[in-house]
């Protein structure tokens, strides 16, 4: 009957395999197979356009640096350990080849590691430094740089429209009823706004128009807010509110006024 070897007289013979043999045609179309990714997530990202790619539509080399940094230590690893086999020609046991095995992928994938754990780390840098370029970097809010009617203005014409005029380009969503108000002073009530938004806001001059649904009762007292919920296109919101008041003109002079126009 023909004998079987054990499974560690098997791996023993494995130990006993000469340079050219399994092992090292294992290990090699492994490291190929790597090496092959890695170059293949390179030219990848080489050939993606993108705005921050320099005149020229290639990215420079030393953008890089870290991934050449570990091809040429994978590859000196390589020449290592094979200067190693070439000394050794065999293993004389199982322990002998595991333990030359454990040291070698051990370095292959550490040099990995820290490439893929450098290229993370720049990544999200550059994606830091891509969101503050698109913002400009601006962080100063925007102010009220006037008003219509101005504050404390008397003998407004009740079919008034207050407009408040930016000192920025605004976000046109964040202008709306709720943060574009104006009150009744006398009753504390809110003047309902034109259907259907009631505010509007102009991109060119930068002016905000609250629209009533109706004209203002003479004789009274009004307040417009622009709350602090107004914002910029870079996400700025106002200081704080802004508020200003008027008085509209009693019946009698709107009337001739009306008549003069």
């Amino acid at each position: 009957m023909q004998n079987q070897q054990t499974p560690q007289e098997l791996l023993r013979t494995v130990a006993q395999i000469s340079l050219l043999d399994g092992i090292l045609v294992a290990i090699i179309v492994i490291l190929l197979g790597a090496f092959a990714y890695l170059v293949y997530v390179v030219l990848k990202r080489l050939s993606v356009g993108s705005s921050s790619v320099p005149q020229g539509g290639r990215r420079p080399w030393l953008e890089y640096g870290s991934f050449f940094v570990v091809i040429f230590g994978i590859v000196a690893v390589i020449i290592g350990f094979l200067s190693v086999l070439g000394f050794l020609g065999r293993f004389d046991d199982v322990n002998q080849a595991l333990g030359f095995l454990t040291a070698f992928f051990g370095a292959i994938v550490g040099l990995t590691g820290t490439y893929f754990g450098i290229k993370t780390s720049a990544d999200a840098t550059a994606g830091a430094q891509r969101l503050a370029a698109a913002t400009g970097g601006d962080t100063t809010p925007p102010q009220v740089l006037s008003t219509n009617p101005r504050d404390r203005a008397p003998d407004v014409p009740p079919n008034i429209q207050p407009t408040a005029t930016f000192s920025k380009d605004m976000d046109p969503a964040t202008i709306n009823p709720n943060t574009f108000k104006l009150l009744d002073q006398v009753t504390g009530n809110q003047v309902p706004p034109l259907p259907p938004s009631g505010v509007d806001y102009d991109e060119p001059t930068k002016v905000a128009t609250f629209r009533p649904v109706a004209a203002l009762e003479n004789g009274k007292r009004y307040g417009a807010t622009i709350t602090s919920g107004v914002k910029d296109k870079a996400g700025n919101a106002l200081d704080q509110d802004k508020t200003w008041h008027f008085t509209v003109a009693a019946e009698q002079q709107a009337a001739e006024e009306e008549a003069d126009e």
